[in-house]
């Protein structure tokens, strides 16, 4: 049985490291990891919530502040989460859980104090600065990056007023000064954009081998560099779509609001098609809709959301199709549900501690139910 005083000491020190910008991309990995786990003691959560408020606010380096809200954000989601189920349970059994639920709520409380406060100030100052970066070279173009760990989503206005929503493992660069003559963005990983719109200045998205042109319009975006296909997916407004088809030939064409356009990056083949838009740009509202979806769909999405490593053992069920509404439920509770629905059973590995101290992904192994 682990030690839990020397497992929250460890999450001290990484958590205390990661704040002073010295950390490993591992460590920060790691740290992000065990914040995100539901089954670990929230004295672990407590201990984070000191570490932060101990930090001295001149140690705080800006440029890591965006990042720090992102976690925290997700760390937040997972204490209102716990706070849900312990008002449920303190209904189911009386004052016996009133002291946990008391616990959880006052280091809710102590953590968004803590760390929303400060976070919305600072974001009001990015909207209101419009970004800017200083750069020696003056008048040289530089690229802002806006980055969303695995696991996590958020989402922030550009300068112009455009309002986007980065999904898990997602960046997305884009120039400063930003719409002095053209507004463009680069995408790798999944958004969805809400387009102010400004008839002087187009709206370019380059996403892989898809690109496109919109003025005032509300789009999901994915483009995933370990996948093979590119989407679009149109919830309102119009967009003039580039790529190059399969002859070399550079080709736009329209796409309509309610059309999902898909382009096979391995042939170079375009398909437009009518789609329900809520079930491909709910997960900005924090759910999971799948409707009649492949099961390696489902899998590759769950892999994603809880950043994880599903695979599916058995070949035929990969043709299997799944439907299915998520809000808040856990990895267990979702991987439970989907063993009711479906005809599989799943084995859970726990995380391994690598030689450099580092943590594997969670890992989950779903095979046929025979």
């Amino acid at each position: 049985m682990p030690d839990t005083g020397s497992e929250n000491l460890r999450i001290s020190f990484l958590f205390k490291k990661y704040l002073n910008g010295t950390c490993s991309q591992k460590e920060a990995d790691e740290i992000v990891s065990i914040l995100e786990d539901s089954e670990n003691d929230i004295s672990i959560l407590d201990e984070v919530s000191n570490q932060w408020d101990g930090l001295n606010s001149t140690q705080k380096d800006e440029s890591n502040l965006i990042e720090n809200e992102l976690i925290m954000s997700r760390i937040l989601d997972k204490l209102h989460h716990r706070i849900r189920l312990e008002e449920e349970r303190n209904a189911k059994n009386g004052a016996g859980s009133r002291i946990s639920l008391s616990k959880v709520f006052t280091l809710f409380s102590r953590v968004a104090a803590v760390f929303i406060l400060p976070l919305l100030i600072y974001s009001l100052y990015l909207s209101f600065d419009k970004f800017k970066i200083k750069s020696s070279d003056a008048g040289h173009l530089v690229w802002q990056t806006v980055k969303t760990p695995a696991g996590m989503q958020t989402d922030f206005i550009l300068p112009d007023g455009t309002h986007i929503w980065l999904n898990s493992g997602s960046v997305l660069k884009y120039p400063v000064p930003f719409a002095e003559e053209k507004r463009e963005v680069s995408l790798s990983g999944e958004a969805f954009f809400d387009v102010f719109k400004d008839v002087r200045h187009p709206f370019l998205v380059n996403a892989g081998k898809m690109n496109f042109e919109v003025k005032g319009t509300r789009f999901n975006v994915i483009n995933y560099c370990d996948e093979d296909i590119t989407e679009l997916i149109l919830e309102s407004g119009s967009v003039q779509l580039t790529y190059v088809d399969y002859k070399g030939d550079k080709l736009t064409t329209p796409i309509k609001s309610g059309e999902l356009a898909l382009l096979d990056n391995t042939r170079n083949l375009l398909s437009v098609s009518k789609v329900d838009v809520s079930k491909y740009t709910a997960w900005k509202e924090g759910m999971l809709i799948f409707r009649d979806d492949q099961m390696d769909e489902v899998v590759r999405k769950l892999n994603r959301w809880f950043n994880v490593e599903i695979t599916l053992q058995s070949p035929e069920l990969k043709d299997y199709v799944y439907t299915a509404t998520y809000r808040d439920e856990t990895l267990p509770q979702i991987l439970e549900l989907l063993k009711i629905s479906a005809p599989v059973k799943y084995n859970i590995t726990d995380r391994k501690r690598l030689p450099d101290n580092s943590y594997t992904k969670r890992k989950i192994v779903i095979t046929r139910k025979k």
